[in-house]
């Protein structure tokens, strides 16, 4: 159990070395506290990724647990790997954080600590808009940031899916917001009366979406305080010249704080209407984020 003051990292792996090597590194190197920070690592291979163990060997502060999913849907998976962590977090705060994530700003940890002193809720990066039928106005499970007596306060658990009923009910739905699949990443980035439209149908159905967590983030828009989600930014918002940062904006996923940079979120999917044209290359989501750094530095 991990126990004490300072902030819990939680985050779930499924094949994930390399991301977490990087992402370990990247928030140590990136907190003005380290000496507050432990590392929470949820194993969803059940102990078959031979090389997370030497991957993270040099983190310093570092649990692992292996969890067995079950051959799981890949979001239950994960919720089930984060309700598992949750019991074991004793830390004032906890961030639950998914592994293909680059934080840019300096003193995140004094950040995100001062957003909740101050009398946030949380603290976070929501779902993008083009991510239809979700939370846009709450953090999400790719950076969720709060008091671990907080998270406890949540019933229901990390478990992504209503009941069968609903979710017959919101797959149709879904497709009605999606527009039938018209409603590309790109084509709401860009066009005006697509945006529109969805918008206005999210504003009638509600959630249609739900995924890992979204009871947290629920939980976050109906707390009595309010919470802290940084900004999302697409490639239409991002002058080409600005290299590295349109090229995250554009392919990828980028947050800012403040009007600055804060982090950004890899993601790929195979799902045809969030495709972009690097969306599942690391390597060009690497190099973005290289030319960010230098630019920032």
């Amino acid at each position: 159990m991990i126990r004490g003051g300072g902030i819990t990292v939680v985050s779930v792996s499924w094949y994930s070395s390399e991301h977490l090597k990087r992402l370990t590194e990247n928030l140590i190197a990136k907190s003005q506290n380290p000496a507050e920070i432990k590392f929470l690592i949820i194993d969803n291979t059940a102990g078959a990724d031979e090389d997370l163990a030497g991957a993270l060997s040099d983190v310093p502060s570092l649990e692992v647990q292996t969890h067995d999913p079950q051959r799981s849907q890949r979001s239950i998976a994960h919720a089930s790997a984060l309700d598992k962590a949750l019991p074991l977090v004793d830390s004032e705060y906890l961030l639950v954080i998914d592994p293909d994530v680059h934080v840019f700003r300096d003193g995140w940890d004094s950040c995100c600590k001062a957003e909740i002193q101050s009398g946030n809720a949380a603290v976070g990066a929501p779902y993008p808009r083009w991510k239809l039928g979700k939370i846009h106005d709450s953090p999400s499970v790719a950076f969720f940031f709060g008091r671990t007596e907080w998270f406890n306060g949540v019933t229901g658990g990390w478990h992504p899916f209503p009941s069968s009923l609903r979710w017959g009910w919101n797959f149709l739905i879904r497709k009605i917001v999606r527009l039938f699949g018209f409603a590309t990443r790109k084509r709401l980035e860009s066009g005006g009366l697509v945006r529109g439209i969805t918008r206005w149908l999210e504003s009638i159905t509600g959630i249609t979406s739900p995924d890992t967590g979204w009871r947290y983030s629920q939980a976050a828009v109906e707390s009595d305080v309010r919470s802290t989600v940084f900004k999302t930014v697409n490639g239409t918002e991002v002058e080409k010249s600005e290299g590295g940062l349109w090229r995250l904006a554009a392919d990828f996923e980028l947050f800012l704080h403040n009007g600055k940079p804060f982090l950004t979120h890899m993601y790929s999917s195979g799902i045809s209407y969030y495709r972009t044209d690097e969306g599942g290359n690391p390597e060009a989501w690497l190099a973005a984020i290289s030319d960010v750094e230098r630019e920032l530095a």
